[in-house]
């Protein structure tokens, strides 16, 4: 294809184009125009191809110069606990808004009884019952079997090197080493 070839078909597709922006029928212009005289009464005394031209001309300077047509804000809260006249509620859409929720409570662990407060000194089998001398907190205590210290802690059983001492506050059992039974 040639240069010309070329230029004869743009500019044939160009007037083509043009043709047909002219030929096409506009809407009508809607009447709230403001100004004295509306496009629509202007254009249609004179003929409708100098009425397209002016008319196109006045709509665009009618835009141009006219201003912008914006929706009626929305009423503001009333006294009365921010609602509207409709009685809805109103929503700020430009709250703060926190997608944080805030993770639950750390389960709290099972209390459990404090170390033995017991310190072994030695002990004594005499007629088949065992007895453990024992220091708590500078005392010396002797104890047997069902015995109570202090009101917390029970001597459950003693053997075979241990001694079961029962927390009474949490129902919890404790061993003490104290030997072995030779």
């Amino acid at each position: 294809m040639t240069p010309k070839q070329r230029w004869i078909i743009l500019g044939g597709l160009l007037s083509a184009t043009l043709v047909a922006g002219y030929l096409v029928e506009d809407e009508p212009a809607p009447e709230k125009s403001k100004r004295k005289g509306s496009v629509a009464s202007k254009s249609a005394a004179s003929s409708p191809a100098e009425g397209r031209r002016a008319g196109a001309k006045e709509r665009t300077t009618e835009l141009a110069a006219a201003p912008l047509n914006f929706p009626e804000p929305a009423p503001a809260e009333t006294a009365e606990e921010g609602k509207t006249e409709e009685g809805g509620k109103l929503i700020d859409p430009f709250r703060n808004k926190s997608w944080y929720v805030a993770p639950p409570p750390p389960k709290l662990p099972k209390p459990t009884a404090p170390p033995l407060p017991f310190q072994y000194l030695g002990k004594l089998n005499e007629e088949g019952e065992t007895r453990v001398f024992l220091n708590h907190q500078g005392k010396h205590i002797i104890a047997k079997v069902g015995d109570v210290i202090n009101g917390t802690y029970s001597v459950e059983e003693i053997s075979g090197g241990q001694m079961t001492f029962l927390y009474q506050p949490l129902n919890e059992k404790q061993v003490l080493g104290i030997g072995s039974d030779k």
